[in-house]
């Protein structure tokens, strides 16, 4: 049998090891539906699951849903990449060397004991990569603004980037207003900005939240409940429309639901003396 030699000059192959971070993944197990920030800074008045939602996390086991594409959106340093470095890996960095384009993260959660994954578009605020940006900006299902509550001009631009967002987006999309490095503000500061953001908050039809990745206050809560609404709503659009956003696996549960639907509204409109089944 032939013996080889390790070539000792070959060079190595990449090699990767699972990150030595702090991440609680309990977090990404939602069974109870998460508050917003403030009941009076939210356009979306749901405190729990929708009826439907609940049935259907219920009856089909399990059922396969449609990712949720959330695009973070924003002036270049305004705290993007701290605040989702600090969700999905649990770190903080002062300094962040500027990507080119976009980085992409994906969260697994399970939401009613279904699965669901959360997309991450971390786009990044160079005028130069805005054209790159858009082409990642179709088919959003959520769109977080992201705003510095050190610089007030970030919250102004914010308008701008929302627009070149929804520009590509025809359908509904769920949208967040994000102030980050809140712990770098002293009450009356905070207290100034949040008046601002707050005012913004309200013309665009967004859910305010001021966070810190820094110290993490208000983070793993943001992220908790932008998945859950996710969820709620591309449940019950999947059930509205009956398209392939919603498709089960084994046992087609799911679908038996809708064949039993059409079968009893064609019940009502067939004729007496029709013998078409």
């Amino acid at each position: 049998m032939p013996i080889f030699r390790k070539n000792r000059n070959r060079p190595k192959p990449a090699s990767y090891e699972v990150l030595k971070n702090n991440v609680d993944y309990g977090t990404r197990s939602i069974e109870q539906f998460p508050r917003p920030y403030s009941c009076q800074l939210t356009p979306y008045r749901e405190v729990d699951f929708s009826g439907r939602t609940k049935r259907a996390a219920q009856a089909v086991v399990p059922f396969l849903l449609g990712p949720c594409k959330a695009i973070f959106i924003g002036d270049v340093a305004t705290g993007k990449t701290s605040l989702v470095n600090r969700f999905c890996h649990e770190t903080f960095h002062d300094h962040y060397a500027a990507a080119i384009g976009l980085d992409f993260e994906v969260e697994r959660f399970q939401i009613l004991k279904q699965s669901y994954s959360l997309q991450i578009w971390d786009t990044k605020g160079h005028e130069q990569f805005q054209c790159i940006a858009q082409s990642y900006y179709r088919n959003t299902n959520t769109i977080v603004v992201v705003f510095d509550m050190t610089r007030p001009q970030s919250l102004t631009n914010g308008k701008r980037w929302l627009k070149e967002a929804l520009r590509q987006n025809s359908g509904p999309v769920l949208k967040f207003l994000v102030g980050t490095k809140k712990d770098l503000l002293n009450n009356q500061a905070l207290c100034d900005v949040e008046l601002e953001a707050i005012k913004m908050a309200y013309e665009i039809n967004a859910e305010y939240w001021p966070v810190s990745a820094r110290t993490g206050e208000n983070v793993t809560d943001f992220f908790r409940r932008l998945t859950a609404l996710a969820f709620d709503h591309s449940v019950q659009r999947a059930m509205d429309t009956n398209d392939t956003l919603l498709q089960t696996t084994g046992n087609s549960l799911l679908n038996l639901y809708f064949l039993r639907k059409e079968k009893k509204k064609k019940k009502f409109l067939k004729c007496f003396n029709c013998t078409i089944n």
